[in-house]
């Protein structure tokens, strides 16, 4: 009996013990993952997290059109919902609405790959030199996976005291 009572405490201890596998660090793997939310009926708009960094947040709408680029920045102008909001999600952009113009780059500009331009220009009718990395990127990265699922078009943003140089969602 003795001896069935430390085979058991040994088995026991073994398994306690693991299996071997080595503790590791944590391996960075790039950016958030974004699905391909426009072909779901859905939109998707970038925000700032509570740490500060861009946060994909994928809204749905009514209806099987995909919403146009200059709504989808409509609606990112509007701030994030109560709900976003509740959730610590906030934006660096100016709220309210206010005119959104999307026009592709001309063919000189290098704007034709298949499927989807390669640089887009947006304008809108607030500053944007004065606003800060992540309102643009808030802009820049709600564009590009507007105008392509895998977020590849290059954005240049016009507003009210200029432009910014043609700038990519990373």
């Amino acid at each position: 009996m003795k001896y069935a009572r430390s085979l058991v405490l040994a088995s026991a201890s073994l398994l306690l013990a693991g299996c071997g596998i080595r503790a590791s660090e944590v391996v960075e793997a790039g950016g958030p993952a974004v699905a391909d939310v426009a072909q779901e009926g859905g939109m998707l708009l970038f925000f700032v997290g509570p740490d500060g960094s861009s946060i994909p947040v994928a809204r749905f709408v009514d209806g099987v059109t995909p919403t146009a680029t200059a709504k989808k920045l409509a609606a990112l102008l509007d701030g994030p919902t109560p709900e976003e909001h509740a959730a610590g999600i906030t934006t660096r952009l100016p709220t309210g609405s206010t005119p959104v113009q999307v026009e592709p780059a001309t063919d000189e500009e290098g704007s034709s790959r298949a499927g989807a331009p390669e640089k887009v220009h947006v304008t809108v009718a607030f500053p944007v030199r004065s606003l800060d990395a992540a309102a643009v990127r808030q802009l820049v990265c709600t564009t590009a996976h507007a105008e392509d699922p895998e977020g590849l078009v290059k954005v240049t943003l016009t507003g009210s005291d200029g432009s910014l140089p043609v700038t990519a969602c990373d």
